[in-house]
């Protein structure tokens, strides 16, 4: 069950730390940091120390090391921040989700994980131990953006060599040149990678796109009435003005609210 630490804020304001308490979700969370910081360390060591060209370890290192950590913060922020859970309370109209006990606002679902109704859930996700919903939308995005460039710049960086070295013939069956084991690793991780977070981003964009979650393009339900244009949709996720807010994982959106806000009481 999510558990929310108040923190310092203006008055009248709380703001929460929000952290799904799930075994599972905690594994895959730590995993994700664990093989992007132990694919750091892998290149670090094995690829750009050893290089002969001082310049070439270092702008490649410094690229991998910024879209490794722009893709952590954005974990951390996706995972910590509140996905737009709906107060606990009942409040007079409107359907009550018979799970939490909420008066529940169009397009907000129940996660059976998190034990709260999400507005505008698209699903719960075990890589960031949360729901990604109305709130936390902008940080998963990010987290699969950065992870997906940093994925590709390891396969371009490691893959290309691989190949050059391959067609001359380096890696023959009379060559005794091989490959290390912790490069081959770390392109099979890079490649895993590249793959499931590039079709997480380009999901997540279409969603976000079309005004439309995953569950309710599953269930095929209709978006609801402030649906409006793909670039007014992707505003509404990143920000109203186009800026470098936008791909940066520490600026926040304006908090979305649904119309007519509920009262709890």
């Amino acid at each position: 069950m999510p558990a929310r630490v108040p923190a310092l804020g203006a008055p009248g304001r709380t703001r929460r730390m929000w952290f799904v308490c799930d075994v599972l979700g905690i594994a895959c969370a730590a995993s994700t940091w664990v093989l992007v910081l132990g694919a750091a360390g892998v290149l670090l060591r094995a690829q750009l120390l050893p290089a002969r060209d001082a310049a070439y370890g270092l702008a490649h290192g410094a690229l991998f090391h910024l879209l490794a950590f722009l893709a952590l913060a954005a974990h951390a922020r996706a995972m910590l921040s509140d996905p737009g859970s709906v107060p606990l309370g009942t409040a007079p109209g409107g359907p009550r989700c018979p799970l939490c006990g909420c008066t529940q606002p169009p397009r907000a679902h129940h996660c059976m994980v998190c034990r709260r109704c999400i507005r505008k859930m698209d699903h719960h996700c075990p890589w960031v131990n949360n729901c990604v919903g109305e709130d936390n939308r902008k940080y998963f995005l990010l987290f699969t953006l950065y992870t997906a460039l940093g994925s590709l710049h390891l396969l371009l960086l490691l893959g290309v060599p691989a190949l050059r070295g391959y067609a001359r013939g380096e890696w023959d069956s009379h060559s005794t040149l091989t490959p290390r084991a912790s490069l081959i690793f770390l392109l099979l991780v890079a490649l895993k990678g590249f793959l499931f977070a590039s079709a997480m981003f380009a999901t997540q964009l279409h969603a976000i796109c079309t005004d439309r979650t995953r569950i309710e393009q599953l269930q095929r339900e209709r978006a609801g009435p402030g649906s409006g244009s793909k670039w007014m949709n992707l505003k509404a996720v990143l920000g109203h003005r186009l800026s470098l807010a936008w791909i940066s994982p520490f600026a926040s959106p304006r908090p979305q609210r649904a119309r007519g806000a509920l009262r709890v009481v």
